[in-house]
C-alpha cells in the first residue's frame, strides 16, 4: 500500500475533509502521525464510494488538534 501525503491544496471551505485533506488541517504530514495522534480521537463517517476509509468532520479536527501539546507558549499579557 503506498503511503499517503497530506494535500494541502485540496483543503477549501467546507465541513467534510478526505484523509489526505485531514491530515493537512491537522498538519501532519504523514499517514502514520495522523493514525497516531489524531485518527483514534475522532470519527471517520462514511461515504458514498465505499473505497475510501471516509470523511473527517472538521470540528472534530480542529478540537483534537487544540487537545495536543503546545510546543510554543504563549507570551502572558
Amino acid at each position: 500500500m503506498a503511503s499517503k501525503k497530506a494535500d494541502f491544496d485540496g483543503l477549501m471551505v467546507q465541513e467534510f475533509l478526505t484523509k489526505a485533506q485531514a491530515m493537512a488541517y491537522t498538519n501532519m504530514l504523514n499517514e502514520t502521525a495522523f493514525d497516531e495522534k489524531i485518527l483514534p480521537y475522532v470519527h471517520t463517517y462514511e461515504n458514498s464510494d465505499g473505497r475510501s476509509k471516509g470523511d473527517f468532520y472538521i470540528p472534530e479536527l480542529r478540537k483534537r488538534k487544540l487537545q495536543l501539546k503546545q510546543s510554543i507558549p504563549t507570551k502572558p499579557m
